[in-house]
């Protein structure tokens, strides 16, 4: 079929404060939906803001589901859907076999291979596959996992700077495999699931953060937001074991890497770890909030999403509560942060990163 007029659909990002610059749909999602066609079934993999969503229901497919690691993803999806309501698969059930995927190539290999992993032991017979991504975000490494489950995989003709390629996935059970990352200065183990950020490390700039926890306030109720796998809290309960840890992040795989670490080195802490967009929704004030905030939205460079749990953070800290902040000191948040708190200060910095305390 031919590409919906994306930009007459009003497509929408999210979070919904962002920059007007940057739009809810790119080329891949323009080519993709070319091969869209009405038809019962179809899996959408990494649907960044429904653009594939919203195309689908346009070619008349009467069942639409989701594979898809982001919380904002999935809400952007949900805004912008005309008719059906976001569904996502459960991975200990075996779904309907659809007549067709379509793929964004997402930017973390580890997490392709295990979406592809997970597809590959829901279906019941071979199925077409069409995966797209933009020319510069693709590389040998996703054709190198996708031809572990697509051996026979065929290269259309580059669009507007967009790459596709057809194959045929088959039935196939693996399992998908965390790694394992030490941390020796806490003398902890990290268990990080396919496609969390950092995955085979210690994120540099939270191993800066956690040298100066000994600065942090004795707290009773702390706020881990954007947690990753856990590594801010883990450290935080070292510090200070009778807090109550809230932790929060967009992506399924941070959520449940966070688990696994907790579940292995401090099974009696006092923890909750939920999916969620930072503190959206959250009613309950915290004494303590540390962010370790991306500056990534899949492949684009942006710091709505920063500056969204900055704002969050304000109406959720306590009176004399505390935010503490690491950033890559390029980024200049302090500028931003005086439109919503009165206290600013650096409490550590290197040559890349800097340790902000932040105070109403």
């Amino acid at each position: 079929m031919q590409s919906p007029d994306f930009a007459a659909l009003n497509l929408t990002r999210y979070p919904t404060k962002h920059d007007k610059a940057l739009q809810a749909w790119d080329a891949a999602d323009e080519y993709l939906s070319q091969f869209m066609t009405e038809s019962g079934s179809v899996y959408l993999v990494n649907d960044s803001f429904g653009a594939l969503h919203c195309a689908a229901e346009i070619a008349g497919i009467s069942s639409i589901t989701h594979i898809n690691d982001s919380w904002c993803s999935q809400q952007a999806i949900s805004l912008n859907s005309r008719v059906h309501p976001f569904i996502a698969p459960h991975n200990d059930s075996k779904l309907t076999n659809p007549q067709l995927i379509l793929a964004k190539l997402p930017k973390s290999l580890s997490l392709l291979k295990a979406q592809l992993q997970q597809i590959a032991a829901q279906i019941s017979t071979p199925i077409d596959i069409y995966f797209s991504g933009m020319q510069k975000h693709v590389g040998n490494g996703h054709l190198d996992v996708v031809k572990i489950f697509c051996p026979n995989l065929r290269y259309l003709p580059t669009q507007r700077k967009a790459r596709l390629y057809q194959g045929t996935i088959k039935p196939e059970t693996i399992s998908s495999q965390a790694t394992t990352v030490s941390v020796p200065e806490l003398g902890i183990q990290l268990i990080n699931q396919p496609g969390v950020f950092a995955e085979d490390t210690v994120d540099i700039g939270s191993r800066f953060f956690i040298s100066h926890f000994t600065q942090l306030p004795a707290a009773k109720h702390v706020a881990d937001v954007g947690c990753g796998n856990g590594l801010l809290s883990l450290a935080y309960h070292q510090h200070q074991p009778q807090a109550e840890l809230s932790l929060y992040d967009e992506s399924l795989a941070a959520i449940e890497s966070a688990r696994c670490s907790f579940q292995l080195n401090y099974p009696n802490a006092s923890v909750s770890i939920t999916h969620n967009d930072g503190l959206s929704n959250v009613e309950q004030l915290f004494d303590l909030i540390l962010i370790n905030p991306p500056f990534h939205q899949q492949n684009t460079v942006t710091t709505d999403i920063a500056f969204s749990m900055f704002a969050q953070s304000k109406d959720r800290l306590s009176s004399n509560g505390e935010l503490w902040i690491v950033a890559n000191r390029h980024l200049n948040y302090q500028n931003g942060l005086r439109k919503w708190f009165g206290h600013i200060e650096c409490a550590a910095q290197n040559a890349k990163f800097i340790i902000l305390r932040v105070r109403h």
